[in-house]
């Protein structure tokens, strides 16, 4: 029994890998949808990454502070009520066709996704014994890899159309009066996978509610009762850390976010057919490595595994979990 007690947590932890993996890999998406649906130029569509990454900056370390003093418990309840409000405001925004309303949506789901992100990796490290720690974290990761792959999907079979009209073709629909009907039925297309969205992280908080977290300790958790500081920063791992992943996500976020923008620009590849390469090609291979590197950390050190990834070069310069006298298992 002992041996287990750490299984149905950790399932549901694992879960909120899943669901917050929906807001970062629906916005390739949304970006042409709603350029679509809102009448919108390239760079404004941008604006729907912008609003969701904002949430991140803003709210990521409130979050933090927030789960230092709460607990993680609450913390994970914050992330899934906050997650599933910016899902239903999806509701009213496509009735209006409001983009303003769309970026508060995505702002105030990314918000719960942070708090999500904030209790769930750290938590997922310590449901077991901490030798296994960090292939139990990437294990719950992989769990975001085949969120990548879901999303994507349902949005490409649930969302897009396949209609695309040029700008003559909607002149003279608007002069015929049929403009705003087509625009209003493409929008009324995100209203049943939000609503239902919502209605998923709605049960999860539920089944979080009625279920015994096992309590975090500040050992276990890493810390010493202290609050953030920017003296973290004076640990070069961190430092590199940091730059390394705003440069990561804004590559992959860019290319990812506007696939299916470049793929009719370049190769006049239909939206449906572009959302479908960009699910069974790319996404694919995103969850097949995060499920892949899970596997190898049995076999190889975390260190040497991540070095590996990058053409061994960190490695080869020094950069190892005992560089600086700082000590990662």
């Amino acid at each position: 029994m002992s041996k287990n007690k750490y299984l149905v947590p950790f399932i549901l932890i694992t879960t909120l890998f899943f669901l917050w993996a929906f807001l970062h890999n629906i916005n390739g998406i949304l970006i042409p949808h709603l350029k679509k649906v809102c009448q919108l130029n390239d760079t404004q569509s941008s604006l729907i990454d912008f609003a969701v990454y904002f949430g991140y900056f803003v709210i990521a370390i409130p979050a933090g502070l927030f789960c230092h003093r709460f607990g993680y418990k609450k913390g994970i309840l914050c992330g899934l009520f906050l997650f599933a409000v910016g899902a239903l405001l999806f509701l009213p925004a496509a009735s209006d066709r409001n983009f303003i309303l769309f970026l508060i949506a995505l702002f105030v789901a990314a918000s719960g996704a942070t708090f999500l992100e904030t209790v769930a990796n750290p938590y997922a490290t310590i449901l077991g014994p901490p030798e296994s720690s960090e292939r139990r974290l990437n294990f719950a990761q992989s769990f975001n890899g085949l969120g990548a792959f879901v999303a994507p999907l349902i949005g490409t079979r649930f969302i897009l159309s396949g209609i695309e009209h040029s700008q003559a073709e909607l002149d003279a629909m608007q002069a015929r009066g049929e403009l705003t009907n087509y625009l209003q039925q493409e929008a009324n297309s995100l209203k049943l996978p939000y609503l239902i969205i919502a209605a998923v992280l709605i049960l999860v908080a539920v089944i979080f509610i009625f279920t015994k977290l096992p309590e975090v300790t500040e050992s276990q958790a890493g810390g010493h009762g202290s609050k953030f500081s920017f003296k973290v920063f004076r640990i070069s791992h961190v430092r590199w850390a940091v730059i390394a992943e705003f440069f990561y996500v804004g590559s992959q976020v860019g290319v990812l976010s506007f696939f299916i923008r470049f793929a009719r620009f370049t190769a006049n590849i239909p939206e449906k057919e572009a959302g479908y390469l960009l699910t069974y090609v790319a996404m694919v291979g995103f969850m097949a490595g995060r499920f892949l590197g899970t596997f190898f950390m049995r076999y190889v050190r975390p260190a040497r595994l991540l070095s590996l990834y990058f053409g061994d070069v960190h490695y080869r310069r020094g950069l190892h979990p005992y560089h600086d006298g700082y000590h990662f298992r």
